[in-house]
């Protein structure tokens, strides 16, 4: 692979930790491309109606606070339930308007479970399950504001990852929390196209939910201009476009631009 690597013409990964990586194995710097995971604009989109998904799942009028992913080590769930937990605990008011849904499943749920039941705020939560990936845009629509609590590496090495469901989430026009870490605050502008939160951080995460839960004015500026930047930025015909562009500057004849 290390071969391979060193005799491409261009290398594309999606992430500064990752060029950092090859370049510290050979891969001389200027042959990589750092080409960030993208989103389909039409498909994640304002215009999908979540309506059904929120009746289903008895989320009407409510503040829903949405979750989507694999519930992996690095994907923070656990940060996120502890984080409600906490929130409804200090504010007990906000139980009766605030609902928590997290859409999937994996090796993190037995903790959040584990995490909400103790908080015993199982009421206002909803946990979907695995669900068809075509429904996803669906109920990333019936929430209200988003949520990406991505954690570090628990070995202390660079967040090498480009999450997807961030672009997903911008191109869906909801306000969006995320954690302030590697390509996630490079992303997202703190107060114009998201609210940034330190990683790991269940004080931090707990209170910038909380600010968005309660300001829909904020969630709707935070939310068009994600959608913009989105659609400006990330859409994955962008991602081809940056990636052509860099093979044909390879590829031209040596003296020529």
């Amino acid at each position: 692979d290390s071969l391979n690597l060193r005799a491409a013409d261009l290398v594309v990964v999606v992430s500064k930790a990752l060029k950092d990586q090859l370049v510290t194995q050979g891969v001389p710097a200027e042959k990589i491309l750092i080409n960030p995971n993208g989103v389909d604009p039409q498909r994640y989109s304002p215009d999908v109606d979540g309506g059904p998904v929120r009746a289903a799942l008895g989320l009407e009028g409510k503040t829903v606070i949405g979750f989507i992913g694999t519930f992996g080590r690095w994907h923070g769930a656990e940060v996120l339930a502890e984080a409600f937990g906490c929130l409804l605990r200090d504010h007990p008011a906000e139980r009766e308007r605030l609902a928590l849904l997290m859409i999937g499943d994996g090796l993190r749920m037995p903790y959040v479970r584990q995490i909400l039941e103790r908080y015993a705020v199982g009421d206002a939560c909803v946990l979907t399950g695995l669900v068809p990936q075509a429904k996803g845009p669906a109920h990333l629509a019936a929430c209200d504001l988003l949520v990406s609590p991505h954690v570090p590496n628990a070995d202390g090495s660079p967040f090498f990852g480009s999450p997807t469901k961030l672009f997903e989430y911008m191109a869906m026009g909801k306000a969006i929390v995320a954690s302030n870490l590697d390509q996630l605050g490079e992303v997202i502008t703190h107060r114009r196209t998201g609210w940034l939160v330190e990683p790991g951080s269940v004080t931090d995460l707990s209170a910038g939910i909380l600010t968005l839960a309660r300001d829909a004015d904020l969630r709707a500026a935070l939310g068009s201009a994600a959608r913009e930047e989105a659609v400006a930025h990330h859409t994955w015909a962008a991602h081809v476009s940056r990636t052509l562009a860099a093979l044909e500057q390879v590829c031209a004849p040596e003296g020529q631009p």
